[in-house]
């Protein structure tokens, strides 16, 4: 009924995916700037955030990336509905129960309508 399933091909194509992401993984070692140097080691270095520094606003994650320079755009171009959003969020169990349910409302309406 849903086709015929075979482990030699499984396997098979397991490890083509395995070589191509090794092909990936020395292609990108090779034109990639490589990891930043750093006193004993090396270190991550992601979208501009230093995991040693504090970020103001930030300092209870230190040590961790906060993602301010990763979803930048989004958050950006979302600012607006966000602080929507922001505003409609009380905390209140009770509103969220009521937005569940008018939601669940609305699409058994859309499902009963159009079937």
């Amino acid at each position: 009924m849903f086709g015929y399933w075979d482990a030699l091909y499984f396997v098979f194509i397991f490890i083509i995916g395995l070589i191509i992401a090794w092909m990936l993984n020395e292609w990108a070692k090779k034109s990639g700037m490589g990891t930043r140097e750093a006193g004993d080691g090396t270190k991550v270095f992601i979208s501009g955030e230093d995991p040693d520094k504090v970020i103001p606003g930030f300092e209870h994650y230190e040590g961790y990336y906060t993602g301010k320079n990763v979803m930048w755009g989004l958050t950006y171009a979302l600012k607006r509905f966000f602080a929507l959003l922001r505003n409609e969020h009380t905390g209140l169990l009770t509103d969220y129960v009521s937005y569940l349910l008018i939601t669940t409302a609305f699409v058994l309406g859309v499902i009963l309508i159009w079937g």
